[in-house]
């Protein structure tokens, strides 16, 4: 049986797959970092979920993992040891947790992930071989929700001086955190008294977009062409341009029903590639993580589609 992992800062999700591709159990428990919580943490909450799963340690053959903060070879070849370790299990692969996203978007040998969470990261597959995966490179204005957050509080200060238009998010945005003043709202933030975790606005933002408020559709905008330029410098950079390749988008952020995220990613990238395919995944990435298990064993066409079935069945679809 495979053990299928995606472990982010917010939660880590385990499926376990049966040979013949189905998914026989999952579990879902806290989010954790390795590298800011530690190791023991990390592995704890899986071992945490593998408990809550039923399925005994013993039955597990392989284990494909995406882990939050494996973003180097020798963290990579620190995590994969311990996994042999702590479970017993010889056949394991450890990647970056945003790598399992892109396998749930497409089934496309060549592909780019863009995974906006809580942070952000993505990474390349050329010939059906990962590449690239973006890690410390990003910048801190592109770091998923907390950037769009982040972005959207300065609009609403920008708006207070008069550099942007005024803004329904203003007050709402106030409100959110408990502030009757601006200059409340600006202290809170910079002493880092925030009632809410800044990735928190995200929703709020694309709510106020929704109403055609103009610094909530700007501030959208502007992130997805920061965001785009990932993609775009990818293709460029590894001779995608005039191939068939699906972007995929992934993470918290792009479930947002407000077209603009893709709309503007999508406009941007065809300006690199007219072959180039936005698409926003289907599986949670913990599918993602699944299917790569399974094609590393060997597993046909056929029982790779069992699995995407399995999972539709099972409720595994990012968007509903």
């Amino acid at each position: 049986m495979i053990m299928a992992i995606d472990q982010g800062s917010t939660k880590t999700s385990v499926v376990f797959v049966s040979p013949n591709g189905k998914i026989a159990a999952s579990a879902e428990t806290g989010g954790a970092c390795y590298f800011i919580s530690g190791v023991d943490a990390a592995f704890n909450e899986i071992q945490n979920a593998l408990e809550k799963s039923g399925v005994k340690q013993k039955d597990i053959t392989r284990i494909f993992g995406g882990i939050a903060g494996a973003n180097w070879s020798d963290e990579i070849e620190m995590l994969t040891k311990e996994f042999q370790t702590r479970f017993g299990v010889r056949d394991v692969s450890v990647c970056n947790d945003c790598v399992p996203a892109l396998r749930g978007g497409t089934d496309k040998q060549n592909g780019i992930v863009l995974c906006a969470g809580t942070g952000f990261n993505g990474a390349v597959m050329t010939d059906g071989i990962i590449r690239h995966v973006f890690n410390n490179y990003v910048d801190a204005a592109d770091q998923g929700g907390g950037a769009l957050g982040g972005r959207a509080l300065t609009a609403v200060f920008e708006s207070f001086l008069g550099i942007r238009d005024k803004t329904i998010l203003t007050q709402t945005l106030m409100d959110y955190f408990g502030y009757n003043e601006i200059d409340q709202l600006i202290l809170g933030r910079d002493r880092g008294r925030l009632r809410h975790p800044v990735k928190t606005i995200a929703p709020i933002v694309a709510d106020a977009a929704f109403k055609n408020d103009s610094v909530a559709l700007d501030v959208i905008r502007e992130f997805s062409e920061s965001i785009a330029r990932y993609a775009q410098g990818s293709l460029k950079k590894f001779d995608l341009t005039g191939k068939d390749c699906d972007i995929v988008l992934s993470g918290g952020v792009f479930k947002s029903e407000h077209s603009l995220f893709m709309e503007t990613i999508s406009a941007q990238v065809h300006s690199v590639s007219s072959q180039a395919h936005v698409v926003n995944a289907k599986f949670e990435p913990v599918v993602g993580a699944a299917l790569f298990g399974l094609n590393e064993a060997g597993a046909s066409q056929e029982v790779l589609e069992t699995c995407r079935q399995s999972a539709s069945e099972s409720g595994f679809l990012r968007i509903k």
